[in-house]
């Protein structure tokens, strides 16, 4: 059941998000120009790099976010495998998977403590940013879904581990953190689209 309701719910999500940007581009040039592409794939990996006006407060924000999405990748890759495969997560992947569940709780909360206020949705800030207001405020709540997310994610995890539930219980807590671990990557991905298109319309601005 749960193999096929992640199946459906990333390919919609992944689907809508492909749709938007085709009928919603952002940046200049031809929409599925060769040119337009390259330049659109190399503008990508240039937000990878370090801006020089960062203070060294946002360069350290900015490289604990891209572990964090490193983080969740192989979070992804590990966990939801097996699923889509129709196995079960163990051996070395469930080691892996283990290791880099605890770099990807320290990266939340360290981006929740440094990076909330600027998260705060007000109509100051909805109107000072560019793009439409409505993805800014989308924007604002998947990053406070995705902390919010992160709490039973991470909790139900560290529960499974203490003596504390039988049988019925840890079916419950394994429940549980499927779930609110598919929620949160489709949350993310949406999340992450918008950041992109958000820097994207920003440097356009700017140029």
């Amino acid at each position: 059941m749960f193999q096929w309701i992640s199946i459906f719910g990333l390919g919609a999500v992944i689907g809508l998000v492909l749709l938007h940007a085709l009928i919603f581009p952002c940046g200049s040039g031809p929409r599925l120009s060769a040119m337009g592409l390259i330049r659109r794939g190399v503008h990508l990996l240039t937000m990878l790099f370090l801006e020089q006006q960062l203070t060294w407060i946002g360069r350290i924000r900015k490289l604990v976010y891209l572990l964090a999405m490193l983080a969740v990748l192989v979070l992804i890759v590990t966990g939801f495998g097996p699923v889509v495969f129709g196995s079960r997560i163990a051996g070395w992947l469930l080691m892996i998977h283990a290791t880099f569940a605890g770099v990807f709780v320290f990266c939340m909360a360290f981006l929740a403590v440094t990076w909330a206020n600027a998260f705060i949705c007000t109509m100051q800030s909805r109107t000072s940013e560019c793009g439409c207001p409505l993805e800014a405020c989308l924007r604002r709540a998947g990053f406070w879904m995705m902390l919010l997310l992160t709490l039973p994610i991470s909790l139900t995890m560290v529960l499974s581990m203490y003596p504390i539930f039988g049988t019925q219980g840890q079916d419950m807590l394994l429940w549980i953190h499927r779930y609110c671990t598919l929620c949160f990557v489709m949350v993310a991905i949406v999340q992450t689209y918008l950041v992109i298109r958000s820097r994207i319309l920003k440097d356009c601005k700017t140029v």
